[in-house]
This record gives C-alpha cells, structure tokens and sequence, in this order.
C-alpha cells in the first residue's frame, strides 16, 4: 500500500473540531427530516458536510470526495476522503451526547487513516498512515485477551438489536445510536465487541483503521470476510458487521442468534 503524497493528520484533526463547533451550534436546535433512502437528516449534517468538502478541495485537489449527504467528487482518484457528517444523527437530534464526525482516508477499498471526534464530550479518535490508534492523542487498544466474559462485560449493538436476535451474551448489550463512536468504544478497550446492521461506507471509512491499529478486526456476523468494493459504490453491506477483539469474536458469535 503506497502512502498518498501529502496527508496531514493534525490539519484533519482542525477541520473535525471545526466542524464539531459547527454541530454544536445547532445541537438540541434542530430537527429531523427524513431523506428518500428513509434515512434521517439534519440542517447540522448538510452544513457540515458542505464546509469539510470546501476545505478538503481546497487542501488537496487531487483526493476524490464521497459523503453521506451527497458529496461525490472524483470517483476515479487515487485517495478519496470518506464523510460522516454527523453520525449518530438520531441521537444528536434528540440531544444525547454521542455522535461525531468521521472523515475517512480510503485508497480504493482500502481504508488508511481517519479522525473521528465526538464534540458534546470532546473526545477525538484519530490514526494516522502508520503508527497505533489513539484517543486524544494517546495510544488505546482493544481488551486484553484472558479476560472471562462476565455480567460486567460489554458488547455493542445496533438499537433493533433484540428484535433481529436472541442474545444469549452474559454480560451487557448497549446501543448508543452511533456506529463510528462503538467501534472507537470497542477499540479503546470498553467493550468487547459491535454488532452494526444497515452498514454504510461512511460508517465505517474512518471507524475501521482506528479499531485495526487498535488491535481489532472487523468481519461479517457469518464469519465471512469483510469487503468493502461494492460499499465503495454505495452499496450498503448486506450482511451485519461484526467487530471487537480477535480473540472474543467467536465466543459471542455463539451467543447470537438470528430470530
């Protein structure tokens, strides 16, 4: 895997603050709407994506654009900048804290580098092109292997988790309504595992190098690889992705079973 000519994970890490006072203007102050694909919307996530796309243009030209309200600029580029505007538009709407922005480095399907900041708790996870994962600038990882799965222990699921299936799991399930805060969540140790249905690659673009660097792996619920070229496309991964420490993964897949 080749490196692009010029990244620079700090200016990405300012531009994900900055759009994150931009949400913060409008959070518990707006309202959500529901786009064609029945997914929802807010004025926030419109903003957002607008002011990140102007600035990446601006900063590198030659990086192909891809997000999740719309923007779609040079498909054919060698690196293409991946956007979450806010994800966890639900809950931002609501007024719950956890949501962010994700602006994801991808070379093809390949995911390389990502920041993802949670403004309301001032959280930010980043990696860069090489080196581990970190949550505001210090290195995390997944949990330690050897450790029994108990009542205390936490895996992360999609919020119709107990409709879709018969969680036989020990310990906790919770769902906090964003996709790229579980998988930093998971790759900083607090949980064990995800579970994340209806997948996007904007869901995951900058979620899935943090929580690789972190240690994690990320494959389908069936046990299947992970592929990403037909998400690339906009193609949403018709199967659930299932994620968290390598060494859990096939205990709780036991432990799940579809209704």
């Amino acid at each position: 895997m080749t490196h692009p000519p010029i990244f620079d994970l700090d200016n990405i890490k300012e531009l994900a603050r900055a759009a994150g006072d931009i949400a913060l203007g409008y959070f518990r102050n707006t309202t959500v709407t529901m786009k064609a694909d029945d997914t929802p919307v807010t004025a926030a996530d419109k903003a957002i994506e607008r002011f990140l796309t102007t600035q990446l243009r601006q900063a590198y030209p030659d990086f192909g654009i891809l997000g999740e309200e719309g923007a779609d600029f040079d498909q054919d580029a060698a690196y293409r900048w991946v956007l979450d505007p806010i994800d966890g538009t639900n809950a931002f709407a609501a007024g719950l804290p956890v949501w962010g922005i994700s602006i994801g480095l991808m070379q093809g399907s390949q995911p390389l580098a990502g920041v993802i900041y949670l403004p309301a708790v001032d959280d930010c996870f980043a990696v860069d092109l090489e080196g581990p994962a970190t949550l505001n600038d210090r290195p995390i990882h997944v949990i330690a292997p050897g450790q029994p799965i108990s009542s205390e222990s936490i895996i992360l699921g999609s919020a119709d988790a107990h409709l879709r299936w018969d969680i036989r799991f020990p310990g906790k399930v919770r769902a906090f309504g964003s996709c790229a805060a579980h998988f930093c969540y998971v790759a900083a140790g607090s949980a064990l595992a995800g579970l994340n249905t209806h997948t996007a690659i904007w869901d995951i673009a900058a979620a899935l190098p943090i929580l690789q660097r972190a240690g994690g792996a990320a494959e389908l619920l069936s046990g299947a690889p992970l592929s990403l070229e037909s998400a690339t496309r906009g193609v949403k991964i018709p199967e659930p992705v299932f994620y968290g420490a390598p060494y859990y993964l096939d205990a709780i897949r036991a432990q799940l079973h579809s209704k």
